[in-house]
C-alpha cells in the first residue's frame, strides 16, 4: 500500500534521462519577501513549453475553471520538482464535487481548491477527461492513492482578489498580478466574458457591460506594458475554451475580472 500511495510523487520526482533531479526550497513566507520593482514585461509561456505542459481544450463542457486551476497545479508541481505528469482535470472536478451537496460540472476556484486540498489530484492517465460529464463516475483505487500522494508536495494557494462579480480589478490587484507573474507564477483568473468575442491580432477587444456574461476562466501567463493598449498594457493568457493563447488589455481586467488566485 505504501508503494501504491507514492506512485504520483515518484512520477513528479524521478529525473528525466541524463538529468539530475532538483529539489527547490520552499519560498519564504509572503510577509518576509521584499517587494521587487516591476519589469515592463514577463512571459511564462516558454517555461510551460519546457515543462511539456501544452495547452489543452475543454470541449463543450463548462470546465474552464477546472482546467485553469489544474494548469496552475501542474506548473507549481513542475517548478518545484523539475517535471510533472499531466494532471487529471476529471479527478479535480470529482474531488470538488465531494464537498458539494449536488454534483455539477465545473465550479469556482475556491471549491476546486478545497477538493484538491482534501483529496489531492492524480495523473491524467488514471482518470482521463471525458467528452461529457458523468456525475456517477468514480476514480479507481490507484487514482485515489496517487492523489493522496500529491498532497506531499505542499502546494499553497494565494488569493489576489476574492470572487466578486460586481467589481473588476483595482490598480493594486493588477500590480499584484504582475508581481506574481514576474516572480514566475501563473495566475488563475475568472472573468465576465464577451457574449460575442472580438479579436484583433490575438487581443481580446473591449466591449460594453451589457455584452458580457458570467463567465469564463483563463490562466494568466504573462504581461507586457504597452501605452498603445487600453489601460497601458496586455495580460497574456492560455484559453482552454478555444485552445489558443491570447491577450487582453489591462483595461479589460480592470472592468471584468471577478477573481484572481495563484498556487506555489
Amino acid at each position: 500500500m505504501r508503494r501504491a500511495c507514492l506512485v504520483l510523487l515518484a512520477l513528479l520526482t524521478t529525473p528525466a534521462a541524463g538529468l539530475r533531479a532538483q529539489s527547490h526550497p520552499a519560498p519564504a513566507p509572503r510577509a518576509e519577501r521584499e517587494p521587487a520593482a516591476l519589469p515592463a514585461r514577463a512571459d511564462l509561456r516558454t517555461a510551460f513549453d519546457q515543462f511539456g505542459l501544452s495547452l489543452r481544450r475543454q470541449g463543450k463542457r463548462p470546465t474552464c475553471s477546472v482546467f485553469t486551476l489544474a494548469g496552475a497545479l501542474e506548473f507549481a508541481a513542475a517548478r518545484r520538482q523539475g517535471r510533472t505528469p499531466r494532471l487529471s482535470v476529471e479527478f479535480l472536478n470529482w474531488a470538488a464535487n465531494q464537498t458539494r451537496s449536488k454534483p455539477r460540472d465545473g465550479g469556482f476556484f475556491s471549491e476546486l481548491w478545497i477538493g484538491f486540498a482534501t483529496r489531492g489530484i492524480c495523473a491524467e492517465t488514471q482518470m482521463t477527461y471525458a467528452v461529457t460529464f458523468d456525475p456517477a463516475r468514480e476514480p479507481g483505487p490507484a487514482a485515489l492513492d496517487e492523489a493522496r500522494a500529491s498532497l506531499d508536495l505542499g502546494l499553497k494557494l494565494h488569493w489576489i482578489k476574492r470572487w466578486d462579480v460586481k467589481t473588476g480589478l483595482t490598480p493594486e490587484a493588477l500590480a499584484a498580478i504582475k508581481q506574481t507573474l514576474a516572480a514566475g507564477w501563473p495566475v488563475c483568473g475568472g472573468f465576465r466574458w464577451p457574449k460575442q468575442e472580438r479579436w484583433a491580432d490575438g487581443v481580446l477587444q473591449l466591449c460594453p457591460a451589457a455584452e458580457v456574461f458570467d463567465g469564463h476562466s483563463v490562466l494568466l501567463v504573462g504581461f507586457a506594458d504597452d501605452a498603445t493598449q487600453p489601460g497601458g498594457g496586455l495580460l497574456h493568457f492560455r484559453n482552454t475554451g478555444n485552445g489558443h493563447d491570447g491577450a487582453m488589455p489591462y483595461a479589460y481586467a480592470r472592468d471584468y475580472m471577478n477573481d484572481a488566485v495563484w498556487i506555489e
